[in-house]
């Protein structure tokens, strides 16, 4: 969930996964920090800090890597050669915009699915996670958090206490992260998916629209979070700051300062 890509450091991680060019930048660890940070002081002794902290950053790393590469794919599928950034709370898998008209991907109905593929991903991952626990003879249940979004739990031990915990975070982390990047709020997937939407059905307006939608939806969801969650900062921060963004390019777009 990137709006651009950030600038290359000196702390940056470079491989190459199935001929995929992959950067991880230092921020994607420090957020990835900062997400459990509460739980790490609450620990009682170093044992107990490093558990939550070493299966919590593995899965953040394999979950959020599955639903970028998923990105990839169909942006391969089509013809581009994409890149991946791991940085802050997510990532961004672009292309050469110079190698686009040799693509296919460039219309509404490809683009969509290009957005739509790495909350797929994810989904596929979550799938198989608990799908193999389950054939190995491992509970899988479904728990409501707020009592609308699913969460996928395996409640016995798996192997180690460690390795337990880093599936259900890899679980967590693929469905709740794949439902919450489908609302239509720019620039997450769903909010990507949307404006594609709006622009095919209307071209002259769709842009604006996608706006008012993406303002409108970070507000309503930051005031569920309010409501509806124990632990309400982060979301509150997230989604509102995304409603502000929108609505700062909105009233940029609205007075003819912005992609016009």
């Amino acid at each position: 969930m990137l709006i651009g890509e950030p600038p290359p450091t000196q702390g940056d991680v470079h491989f190459v996964l199935f001929g995929i060019p992959v950067r991880i930048h230092p921020f994607f660890w420090l957020v990835g920090v900062l997400l459990v940070a509460g739980e790490l002081f609450q620990a009682p002794d170093l044992r107990e800090a490093l558990l939550v902290f070493l299966p919590w950053m593995m899965a953040l790393f394999v979950a959020i890597l599955v639903h970028e590469l998923g990105h990839a794919w169909a942006m391969r599928a089509y013809g581009f050669s994409p890149s991946i950034v791991l940085y802050g709370l997510g990532g961004l898998t672009s292309y050469n915009p110079g190698l686009a008209y040799t693509a296919r991907g460039t219309g509404t109905w490809a683009q969509v699915l290009i957005s739509v593929a790495g909350p797929a991903a994810g989904f596929l991952l979550a799938a198989l996670v608990a799908g193999v626990a389950k054939a190995a003879g491992y509970e899988v249940i479904v728990v409501l958090v707020a009592r609308v979004l699913p969460l996928v739990v395996i409640p016995q031990t798996i192997g180690s206490e460690a390795f337990t915990l880093f599936l259900n975070d890899v679980l967590f982390i693929s469905t709740f992260w794949g439902l919450i990047n489908l609302m239509p709020v720019y620039p997450l997937d769903g909010g990507q998916i949307a404006r594609q939407l709006l622009m095919h059905i209307n071209p002259r307006d769709g842009i604006r629209q996608s706006l008012v939608l993406s303002t409108a939806t970070g507000i309503g969801l930051a005031v569920f979070a309010l409501v509806a969650l124990p632990r309400p900062l982060l979301p509150i921060l997230f989604f509102g700051y995304l409603a502000y963004m929108s609505y700062v390019m909105l009233q940029a777009y609205s007075s003819g300062g912005w992609w016009r």
